[in-house]
């Protein structure tokens, strides 16, 4: 139940939200003080267009601005109409932009499949040719490897624009840069041609790697942005990083509980430096 909730959250609060805004601006003519209470709902709206088109969002700034504008908007739509209505108008969008804040973005505990100081555990992988390999092909030389739920993920595209930003750094350390998705092959090429750096892209096909890793986030995947080339079941990956030394061992791992926030560039230089992993060229 929770996982299909999940798939529809983001459309179904957007309806939401736009009749919200609809209602306070036909009845604003009657009562200015109704415009107020479009505030949330214009809110929530702008939040995901800029979303979408930024592929990122102002990080724990919008935690504290977005609903305090919003509640500030509908103090004042009560305050000045002396309406109930007027604040339930303004509370729905509030509150569907919390529930995204506080419930939507959490992502799944995984369990301790990959620890720190042990061999990298062997998963199944595919490359966007439909070759089969595993992660053994990690073990020649230190890695970063990325689980990212796909193209279609803003923050994941983010995320993967930074890193090709500062792969100089990581090519001087010797570090090879992978990235594990598990949406089909066809969007897979599409994002290794996107980037003009030498870093691999891997298909997680089914999701069996990131069951076997603990990985896998029920309902992940608004049906909006379903994968008509799977049978895509909403199912998406946890985002995860981890760091590993020319033999293949656990050096670093992170598991985002926020699927917006991912660990910076800088974080995987300071592990590799730390650790004295880096090997020379």
């Amino acid at each position: 139940m929770t996982a299909h909730l999940r798939r529809v959250y983001i459309e179904s609060t957007g309806v939401l939200a736009l009749a919200s805004v609809v209602v306070a601006v036909a009845l604003a003519s009657s009562d200015p003080g109704w415009f107020l209470a479009a505030v949330p709902g214009i809110i929530h709206l702008a939040y995901f267009a800029l979303l979408m088109a930024r592929g990122a969002t102002g990080g724990h700034v919008e935690r504290v601005a977005v609903p305090a504008a919003g509640a500030l908007a509908l103090i004042g739509a009560v305050v000045l109409t002396a309406d109930v209505l007027a604040g339930v108008v303004a509370a729905v969008p509030l509150a569907a932009w919390l529930g995204y804040d506080l419930w939507f973005t959490r992502q799944h505990r995984p369990a301790e499949t990959i620890a720190v100081g042990e061999p990298l555990p062997e998963f199944p992988l595919t490359t966007p040719d439909g070759e089969e390999v595993s992660s053994e092909v990690f073990t020649h030389r230190p890695h970063v490897i990325l689980f990212i739920r796909g193209n279609w993920c803003p923050f994941c595209m983010a995320q993967v624009r930074s890193i090709a930003e500062q792969y100089r750094e990581l090519e001087r350390r010797g570090v090879s840069i992978v990235f594990v998705s598990p949406q089909s092959a066809e969007d897979t090429a599409e994002l290794a041609d996107r980037f003009d750096v030498p870093m691999a892209f891997y298909v997680d096909r089914d999701g069996r790697a990131a069951e076997l890793l603990d990985l896998t986030q029920r309902g992940g995947r608004a049906l909006a942005v379903a994968d008509r080339a799977l049978d895509d079941d909403g199912d998406t990956v946890v985002p995860t990083a981890v760091i590993t030394d020319a033999d293949g061992r656990v050096v670093w791992v992170h598991h985002s509980e926020d699927h917006r926030v991912r660990p910076e560039p800088s974080t995987f230089l300071e592990v590799i430096d730390r650790e004295g992993i880096a090997v020379a060229r």
